[in-house]
């Protein structure tokens, strides 16, 4: 199992890696898997015979979404139909626009079920396709299944109108539109597919929804006896001549593809399951949780290291270390010097600055106590000469 995973998270991991690449290519390899299949059912007109419109059509289908492709698929069935006669094509038309509204419409994310039937019918595979939309899609599958078998058997009756229309004696009452409703009402295998098809599936999720161990292994087991055993039965019943050995092997591919699939989906470990029981206010809580299986560890190449081998990388660190650490300790020396240099440097510019500031300050200082003092002086000197001429003025007297 181990090796199958790792296989398969392989191909994920690539697939994820170049999606821009990978997706679009795929889808053109399904689109034109389904051109080519709906060509050989509907193959009355001759656009459609020439490989390059087939081509085209794959391109364009693997840039557009699933529900495109189905409608491009029934525009192809419609030309083809009007290839026919004016009433089976208005039929045709009439037929795909009653699916789109009945279920396309609502359900687009299953609209591709209805193409993917029609294509297992010419594929030879039609007893594979329960299982397998079973598994991909669900109950939701039983519908678009019934209506891709009424397709397939529509073409039937298409082709059967078209052999009446081109021999050589045409009856002039006859009329395609009754011939084809007629036919498909009373057709038994047709009522049988559809039947078959709803049970298998409806049991198959059933089981696959149940909390027991390898439900969906049981599933898928239970949902291939299943049709066999309903194939065969509802054929006795309604008169239908059903090949056992086809039903077999068809039920038997499908077993295969299912269990692809779900491997591709997801693989439980049982073993590590584990239930978990708790409550709240209003309700009992009982949850069981089961690991899913992965892609194990890569293996990693771990080297031992010896004494030897440790001793000589312990050396190596002894003589490397100290030379880059002396090596530091004297840059860093040498740039602290530096730093005290240039500080010292700056302190004796600031102090000398300084200096020259004070004695700005001082000269200034003593320039004004100088003119003071010679104001002071000069005052006093033109009173003491006024007061000698006073005297001198007095003696005269």
């Amino acid at each position: 199992m181990s090796g199958l995973l790792t296989v398969r998270d392989a191909i994920r991991d690539f697939l994820r890696k170049y999606d821009e690449i990978t997706t679009p290519l795929i889808r053109f390899v399904i689109a034109l898997i389904v051109f080519n299949s709906v060509n050989s059912m509907y193959g009355y007109s001759g656009l459609f015979e020439r490989g390059m419109v087939l081509f085209l059509l794959a391109v364009i289908s693997a840039l557009v979404s699933d529900i495109v492709v189905v409608l491009i698929a029934g525009a192809v069935m419609c030309i083809n139909a009007f290839a026919v006669s004016m009433e089976v094509g208005v039929l045709f038309l009439l037929m795909f626009i009653l699916i789109y509204c009945l279920y396309m419409r609502m359900f687009p994310e299953c609209s591709w079920i209805l193409i993917l039937v029609p294509v297992m019918y010419v594929l030879n595979l039609q007893y594979a396709a329960p299982l397998i939309v079973a598994i991909f899609i669900g109950l939701t599958g039983a519908v678009p299944a019934a209506f891709g078998i009424l397709l397939y058997y529509f073409s039937t009756y298409v082709k059967e109108v078209y052999d009446i229309l081109n021999a050589a004696v045409v009856d002039e009452e006859f009329q395609a539109f009754t011939y084809i409703v007629k036919g498909i009402t009373k057709n038994k295998e047709m009522m049988v597919a559809a039947i078959v098809f709803a049970i298998v599936i409806v049991i198959t999720n059933t089981i696959h929804r149940l909390s027991f161990d390898y439900s969906w292994y049981v599933a898928i087991g239970v949902g291939a006896v299943c049709n066999i055993i309903f194939f065969i039965i509802c054929g006795s019943m309604l008169d239908v001549s059903v090949g056992g050995g086809s039903v077999v092997m068809g039920s038997i591919v499908g077993v295969l593809v299912a269990l692809v699939i779900q491997v591709c989906k997801s693989v439980a470990d049982y073993s590590k399951k584990e239930s978990v029981q708790f409550e709240d206010d209003e309700y009992y809580y009982y949850v069981k949780a089961i690991p899913k299986l992965g892609m194990p560890a890569k293996n990693k190449n771990v080297k031992t290291i010896t004494e030897k081998e440790e001793t000589v990388a312990q050396e190596v660190r002894k003589r490397t270390v100290p030379h880059q650490d002396t090596k530091t300790g004297a840059d860093r020396q040498r740039v602290q010097n530096e730093g005290r240099t240039r500080s010292s440097a700056s302190y004796q510019a600031g102090r000398t600055s300084a200096n020259r500031t004070n004695a700005v300050r001082t000269n200034a200082t003593s320039g004004r106590t100088s003119t003071s003092r010679t104001g002071t002086v000069s005052s006093r000197t033109g009173r003491t000469n006024i007061n000698r001429s006073d005297i001198n003025e007095t003696d005269k007297e």
